[in-house]
């Protein structure tokens, strides 16, 4: 008995001794394939062990594939170069347009009407444009004289629209005088074909003293800020001076060996590259969920929710389908469909600004008895002869011209013309001035009688032979007359101006009207 438990004790220490010595082999397998698969990290040196996954000791292990890293995405190119603005450019954009003409453009709404917003938003575009004429003469070889008018049309279209303003705007009897104000600064833009740009502003600049003066006289004790908008104004001038003396001190410049306006226009510049093309479209709004076809209170929530769209398919009620209106649709409860929803309603035609009608031909020619002298601009020595008492000269839409009239006609007509000298000998029956701002008018010989109507600033220089004339005005400011001294040779005038406030009293009953004189 105890020989055969010994047996048996001895096969099982065997049998043990054999399993642990498989499990030791085993054991060492693992602990070297591990190593095998180790991958050593080059910023730390250390070895990061990826673990075995076996389904048993028998089944082989399957090591993982090596994640792949995408590559970074290329740079993106380089964006091409874009040619600055020249230095006359950024200088105007910072001294004058920036500085001055924006603060003043942001006054200007802080508390005047719309009718001087109106014309100040005008001005703030000539300034715009002209920064565009100053960049394309940089830029551009100087073009033929056609060429340069047809740049130059916005500009003269602007100095229109803001002129004509102070005519459609006398309504405004609180704001006029701002009005007036602002378009005797229209023409400033004109410094760019000046051969003396610096003189030539100093001359806007005085033009518009007279309304500047006014105004700051007026709302010096009741608002202030009508005053620094004055002020504002006339430093834009200055600083527009101060900005053409450094840059255009002899008249705007071309640039020599720039390209041609045809390749500026077209964009074909060699120095600057063509812009990027815009993103494309945002994807349409997905579509609300339409109602269902079998209608019901479903079908009507579902346009309730879709808020203020749901206006937008109603159509206005014409007049004829009123109640209120037609009380014989009162009777029944269906209101008939209109007829007029047939008719095609004719369309509000826009109005045009007579200042860009275009640019009328010039005429200067007897037609019968009549002399007509019309659009002329920048003339300077037109001269009538020939003439005869049955004659009469009419001038028209003229600018910036001096004509001359020699003999006795019966009548002289200077209407709706800017800027424009009037020398004239003698004349029967009269001389009628119409908006004309800034004329000029001497007589050498006699004339009866002088009408002005509706014209600011204007200048009348008498002779001795004329000082029994009659000179009756209406709607007109600034108006002053030269007279002859007496007892000092030809050419001697001392000058005095025509009333232009005056004092309306009741008198038994009737109206007695009189200069309104100061005294002190």
């Amino acid at each position: 008995m105890s020989g055969g438990l010994h047996s048996l004790a001895t096969i099982i220490k065997r049998s043990l001794e054999a399993a642990t010595s498989r499990l030791e082999e085993i054991a060492e397998v693992n602990s070297n394939n591990a190593l095998r698969l180790g991958s050593t990290d080059s910023s730390t040196g250390y070895t990061t062990v990826v673990p075995l996954v076996t389904a048993s000791p028998l089944v082989p292990t399957m090591t993982p594939a090596p994640a792949v890293s995408t590559p970074p995405p290329p740079p993106p190119p380089a964006a091409p170069g874009v040619a600055e603005d020249p230095n006359s450019v950024i200088a105007f954009d910072d001294i004058v347009i920036n500085a001055k003409v924006k603060p003043f453009v942001e006054l200007t709404k802080s508390f005047a009407s719309p009718p001087v917003i109106d014309v100040v938003d005008l001005i703030e575009t000539q300034f715009k444009d002209l920064r565009g004429f100053i960049h394309l003469s940089a830029t551009c070889q100087k073009p033929d004289q056609t060429t340069i008018d047809g740049l130059l049309t916005p500009l003269h279209a602007g100095i229109e629209v803001i002129s004509h303003a102070k005519e459609t705007n006398r309504k405004e009897r609180d704001w006029f005088g701002h009005i007036a104000f602002l378009s005797e600064v229209a023409p400033h833009v004109g410094w760019i074909v000046s051969p003396t740009p610096g003189p030539y502003i100093n001359d806007i600049k005085e033009s518009v003293a007279y309304y500047g003066t006014k105004i700051m006289q007026e709302y010096k004790t009741k608002d202030a800020k009508h005053v620094e908008w004055v002020k504002a104004l006339i430093a834009v001038l200055d600083e527009s001076k101060k900005y053409i003396i450094e840059y255009h001190t002899a008249g705007l410049t071309w640039n020599s060996k720039g390209i041609t306006v045809e390749e500026y226009q077209s964009g074909a510049s060699a120095t600057s590259a063509a812009p990027p093309p815009p993103p494309p479209p945002p994807p349409p709004p997905a579509a609300a969920p339409t109602a269902a076809a079998g209608g019901g209170a479903a079908a009507v929530f579902a346009e309730l929710n879709r808020g203020e769209d749901v206006t937008k398919g109603l159509r206005k009620v014409d007049k004829s389908e009123m109640t209120h209106k037609n009380p014989a649709l009162r009777g029944g409860s269906v209101v008939p469909a209109s007829s007029s929803s047939t008719v095609t309603k004719k369309p509000i035609k826009p109005t045009k600004p007579q200042a860009l009608a275009g640019k009328k031909p010039a005429k200067f020619t007897l037609e019968g008895n009549k002399w007509a002298i019309e659009y002329q601009e920048n003339e300077r020595s037109l001269t009538v002869e020939e003439t005869s008492l049955s004659q009469s000269v009419n001038i028209y839409g003229c600018k910036n011209s001096v004509i001359v009239i020699k003999g006795k006609v019966n009548a002289v007509t200077l209407t709706n013309c800017q800027g424009t000298s009037v020398l004239v000998e003698s004349v029967v029956s009269a001389i009628s001035v119409t908006r004309a701002p800034s004329f000029v008018l001497q007589i050498t010989g006699s004339a009866p009688m002088i009408q002005i109507d509706t014209t600011d600033s204007g200048q009348i220089y008498l002779s001795k032979n004329s000082l029994g004339i009659e000179i009756t005005t209406a709607k007109c400011s600034s108006i002053n007359v030269s007279l002859p001294v007496e007892g000092e040779e030809e050419g001697v005038f001392a000058e005095q101006a025509v009333p232009e406030m005056l004092r309306t009293v009741v008198k038994d009953g009737k109206l007695v009207t009189g200069v309104v004189e100061h005294v002190g």
